[in-house]
């Protein structure tokens, strides 16, 4: 699929001050596996973001939110690349596997629905030829 979009605010900025979780664990007096907790929202963060907002040059209040959820959101909103994929089983054969990934217009969608749809059809010509 795609490069993977960074949308956890505490990743993010982490990613893009260029540190590791273990110099960010270094940095608030914890360790990188209670650092790692407090990324994943395993663990809560609020006794940490004071110094993380130092960390961070933000205010607390910023940490996880504001200008950082905004900037993930366009980040999102401005992906260009589209990747779609269908395959068909035999052992399912009213069924279809499918995987689609980015923005898509809606005369996009039907012709890419046509073509899925006319798989069901190829695989049951391939079905009657083999009887």
């Amino acid at each position: 699929m795609s490069i993977k979009r960074i949308t956890n605010p505490l990743e993010r900025r982490r990613i893009h001050s260029g540190f590791s979780q273990s110099k960010m664990s270094k940095l608030l007096g914890i360790n990188q596996s209670q650092y790692s907790r407090i990324e994943r929202g395993d663990a809560d963060p609020s006794k940490h973001l004071k110094k993380l907002s130092e960390i961070f040059n933000c205010k607390p209040s910023e940490v996880f939110q504001g200008k950082i959820l905004r900037e993930i959101e366009d980040e999102f909103l401005d992906v260009q690349t589209k990747e779609w994929g269908c395959q068909y089983h035999e052992k399912k054969p009213d069924k279809v596997f499918l995987n689609i990934e980015g923005w898509y217009s809606k005369a996009e969608i039907k012709k890419n629905l046509e073509f899925i749809m006319s798989g069901f059809k190829d695989m049951e010509d391939t079905s009657n030829a083999e009887k």
